[in-house]
């Protein structure tokens, strides 16, 4: 049996560049040693970029975000030959609930700002016109962007083509709460991102790497370890159908544990989900290299998005869904947000509400798009629909319509089915808990500390992996198993054995499981620190709507509402939170 070697390497040099757009100026700071072993990369690092950054006495909107930094940092191992290690994570404050907005999404940019020589981006102040600036071969150059006002995403995309873009759509310029920026032709971002681009008068940015990846310290247990992800991606039949259509295989298990939002959450299962599912020959097998969707996505409607602007507004024809989703992406806007938003007014139209809306009682995509454009824009008769959630419901009333949690729209799962995942929803977290979208409810009551410890478990392993880069639906087998569907002790201990030896690989020193579950740890740690500082908020919160939690009434076989106040209860006497 051949010894494995000891790595050398205690610590690789990392820069951060620094942007300030108010004074149009540049910075590359060297990150020390004990930070860059301390925080490792990705969400942790973007974490304690952001709090290093920002001015906590300008993050109101009279100061226009100035005080308010957007981080981009991309995993420790995202320039690294492990496929699908592709994730940036993207750290700001959220104008629409006041607390962090953390996105986390495999991205080729990630591997691009790795290129141009920097571990992350840290953009600060406010430009007093529409900018942009261009990152190449060690430089920043900052132009101005009047000339891209009320561009379109793609539009901006046409004129630019960089290699990296990222740019804040109409609805970003004109200040919609539920605006997110558009990553190298991806819609990212949740909690009004693109607002944050709009008050800082940041249009969009380039990349131009010079550099692509590094080798590891070790190829040939870097090698074996990818073999190994994928061959547990493709053992699974399940993990095949993913790796080829993508991440909207999963909605054939909406109806079998009822939980797509179907027509704003009055229904749980529907007969017609299968007009959003892909269509595929039964026996084809998946490319060679596609190991998980994002990474090898072939199309824009993934699984969230698909019931977003689909079941959520009763509209189950793929192709006309596609056209709202790229329409999305066009102007900026956030989906699941956009889509929510859509199924408030329509239920509230219906009911004699919103007059100046048209008759929305028949789905429509046609009307769909011309109230994309009227959000986006701001003009015509969907301009009020651009406000944020709260203003809405106080103009106009239909509560028992709206789904958010301090303000931002939920995405579009009935938790009712989804226990756990509405612990973390509650939380504002948005980790998907693959075991219950995969199984179904495992909730009884007095199980209530097993269901928390999953759910504490799922952050942290996700946590750790986004860190590192690596895409989280590589996890997805350690759900996959017919009997044991949350992870086992050891199967526990292999999950983050696994990240361990791929943090070595990219770091050059030996970490251990214990050392992952650590950074797991205290990325959820840090998070929860800041957002008490941001909030004023200490000690146990969480909430949802209502209707999630009393009224458990569907055309699912059974009734079933969120033990919310239980779960709760488990989850921060786990975390020993007074």
């Amino acid at each position: 049996m051949k010894q494995k070697h000891t790595l050398a390497f205690p610590y690789r040099q990392r820069s951060i560049l620094h942007i300030d757009v108010d004074t149009e100026t540049f910075e590359v700071l060297a990150l020390e040693e004990a930070e860059s072993k301390a925080y490792l990369g990705g969400r942790l690092l973007a974490l304690f970029l952001w709090n290093r950054f920002a001015r906590y006495d300008q993050l109101d909107e009279k100061h226009y975000e100035s005080g308010n930094p957007v981080v981009f940092a991309p995993g420790a191992a995202s320039d690294t030959p492990m496929p699908c290690c592709t994730v940036c994570s993207i750290v700001t404050k959220s104008p629409v609930t006041g607390r962090l907005s953390v996105t986390c999404a495999s991205t080729p940019f990630a591997q691009g700002l790795l290129g141009c020589g920097y571990s992350a981006l840290v953009i600060t102040g406010r430009s007093r016109r529409l900018t942009s600036f261009s990152v190449a071969e060690g430089a920043v150059v900052f132009s101005n962007a009047e000339a891209f006002h009320d561009l379109s995403t793609t539009e901006v995309m046409h004129r630019m083509q960089a290699p990296h873009l990222v740019v804040a759509g109409p609805a970003g310029e004109h200040l919609v709460s539920h605006a997110s920026i558009v990553v190298d032709n991806q819609n990212l971002t949740r909690g009004g991102v693109g607002k944050v681009f709009g008050l800082k008068n940041l249009k969009y940015f380039t990349l131009f790497p010079q550099a692509t990846g590094r080798d590891s310290y070790d190829s040939e247990r870097m090698g074996l370890l990818s073999q190994a992800y994928q061959k547990d991606m493709h053992t699974a039949k399940l993990g095949r159908t993913i790796a080829q259509e993508g991440s909207i295989a999963l909605l054939s298990l909406a109806n079998k544990h009822g939980w797509a939002a179907i027509d704003n959450y009055s229904m749980r299962m529907d007969g017609r989900l299968w007009g959003l599912c892909p269509r595929t020959a039964p026996d084809a097998e998946p490319p060679e290299d596609s190991v998980c969707p994002p990474c090898m996505q072939r199309s824009t409607l993934d699984l969230e998005s698909a019931m977003a602007l689909g079941s959520n507004l009763e509209l189950f024809d793929g192709r006309s869904v596609q056209q709202l989703v790229v329409r999305c992406l066009e102007n900026g806007l956030e989906p699941a947000s956009a889509g929510s938003i859509l199924s408030w007014a329509r239920h509230c139209r219906m009911d004699g509400k919103l007059s100046f809306l048209p008759d929305m009682q028949r789905s429509s995509a046609m009307l769909y798009l011309r109230l994309l454009d009227s959000m986006a824009y701001q003009r015509g008769t969907g301009e009020q629909l651009s406000k944020p959630f709260v203003q809405l419901l106080a103009t106009y009333g239909g509560e028992e319509h709206a789904f958010h949690v301090d303000g931002l729209a939920l995405a579009p799962y009935d938790y009712r089915a989804l226990p756990v995942q509405a612990l973390l929803t509650s939380l504002g977290d948005d980790t998907l808990v693959y075991a219950e979208l995969l199984w179904g409810n495992h909730y009884q009551r007095g199980n209530e500390r097993r269901l928390a410890g999953w759910a504490l478990y799922v952050q942290k392993v996700s946590y750790a992996a986004q860190s590192l880069g690596l895409c989280t639906w590589l996890l997805l087998p350690s759900f996959a198993h017919p009997v044991l569907h949350f992870p086992w002790f050891k199967r526990r201990k292999r999950t983050f054995a696994r990240l361990a030896l791929l943090a070595s690989l990219s770091e050059g020193y030996e970490l251990t499981a214990q050392d992952m579950q650590a950074y797991g740890a205290k990325a959820l740690d840090l998070e929860r620190t800041i957002n008490g500082k941001l909030t004023g908020v200490q000690g146990r919160y969480g909430s949802l709507p209502d209707q999630l939690l009393v009224d458990g009434r569907s055309n699912y076989r059974s009734s079933q509402v969120v033990p919310l106040a239980r779960l709760l209860d488990a989850y921060w006497s786990l975390l020993r939170v007074k």
